[in-house]
């Protein structure tokens, strides 16, 4: 069986800790044991995008779009309000 440059050997310490050369601090691994074989895999995180961007609901206040609604919440209230008899 030929040496894989890319395997390297890991001790773990008295708490059962391995120390991986090339992780970068805060990354995050996947364990998977199957037998003898211990597998780690580097967990990669999806991009989400925000679901509400800073400022993206400006435009519900101001502009076109803050004045129907403005419209509009003012026509639903004269239906609802009394004035005095």
């Amino acid at each position: 069986m030929g040496e894989n440059p890319n395997m390297h050997t890991l001790v773990a310490d008295d708490k059962k800790r391995v120390r991986i050369p090339d992780a970068k601090p805060g990354q995050v691994f996947a364990y998977e044991k199957d037998g003898k074989t211990i597998t780690l895999s580097e967990v990669v995180k999806k991009k989400t995008k925000e679901p509400f961007p800073p400022g993206s609901l400006l435009k519900y206040f101001t502009g076109p779009l803050g004045k129907e609604r403005d419209e509009l919440e003012t026509a639903l209230a004269k239906g609802c309000v009394q004035g005095p008899e």
